[in-house]
């Protein structure tokens, strides 16, 4: 059933509510905040089909069959994400009093292997290859030094958006990021390359603007990105250019893989690894301990029953 769009001003709203809710209450970030709206806007209208929005009359049956039909061509975390979803919106609806209590506990979790494969990353010449791909125009010193933020400290494509000319403290030699998804703010050493591509992206690459924001549109009149979209695009086209196919696996979410995996080989501590990544919790880095079978072979106990 699909939500008439022509008369859902009472079902807007409480999604705007809820908007604000995860915006100011949970502190969300806005990645999160616009995929779990495009799902609960799915949900009213799948469960509810029209503006009166009689959350009460809300059921098990309801919640469980969307989330079914929500998950039934997705796998890995795909699957777990429309429940995590529903099961925020109608925490929101209760905490609000409008909905019935405990029924986010009706969604079952959604079973899958805990680090059962590793993350999409690129191999270490596949990155250097990503990176010395010849260009001085303007957008490629402005994409080297964002594919740099992403592969070498592995921030996050709204981390890349937000970026600020003020979060670059070049005395110091330091990288702020404002409080986002971990809701606490990272303080990121800039290596000698990062901030070289940075200083190079200022001199050649930014047009001048009042903008405070560090990263802008290579389009006139130029802007800042408005979505994460545009800084996947980026590593999108980056990757055909320098002739390195991932299928599917494009995302920008895969330079910071890459950057985790850099730091576990080179021995950075899980501990330290989530220091920077701004993992909330060591169980979320715990997917990289199964990194570089090369490096672990030769501390590897012989076999007793020898080479076979």
């Amino acid at each position: 059933m699909v939500m008439d769009t022509s008369d859902c001003g009472d079902a807007e709203a409480w999604l705007a509510a809820y908007d604000d809710y995860l915006h100011r209450m949970l502190g969300a970030a806005k990645a999160t905040r616009v995929r779990y709206l495009r799902t609960a806007r799915r949900f009213v209208g799948a469960c509810l089909g029209s503006a009166s929005a009689p959350w009460a009359g809300l059921s098990v049956a309801q919640v469980t069959a969307f989330i079914q039909q929500e998950t039934a061509s997705k796998s890995g975390h795909g699957r777990a994400a429309p429940a995590c979803a529903v099961r925020s919106f109608l925490r929101f609806l209760a905490w609000r009093g409008v909905g019935p209590g405990g029924l986010d506990r009706a969604i079952p979790p959604m079973r899958r292997a805990r680090h059962a494969s590793l993350p999409p990353r690129l191999a270490p010449a596949e990155l250097v290859r990503l990176l010395d791909q010849p260009g001085d125009h303007p957008a490629a010193w402005r994409d080297r030094a964002i594919l740099l933020l992403l592969g070498r400290l592995g921030l996050r494509a709204g981390e890349i958006v937000a970026l600020g000319l003020d979060d670059i403290d070049w005395r110091a030699g330091l990288l702020r990021l404002p409080p986002g998804k971990s809701r606490r703010e990272r303080v990121l050493p800039l290596s000698q390359e990062v901030g070289c591509a940075l200083a190079d992206y200022l001199w050649h690459g930014r047009p001048a603007h009042p903008s405070r924001r560090l990263f802008l549109t290579a389009t006139k009149p130029p802007r800042g990105f408005d979505h994460t979209s545009a800084v996947t695009r980026i590593v999108q086209r980056s990757l055909r250019r320098a002739g390195i196919a991932v299928g599917r696996l494009t995302a920008a979410h895969m330079l910071r893989h890459t950057a985790a995996s850099a730091m576990v080989n080179r021995g950075a501590s899980f501990h330290q690894v989530a220091d920077v990544l701004g993992h909330r919790s060591l169980a979320t880095t715990g997917i990289y301990a199964k990194l570089d079978l090369d490096a672990l072979a030769p501390v590897a106990l012989p076999w007793s029953g020898g080479a076979q």
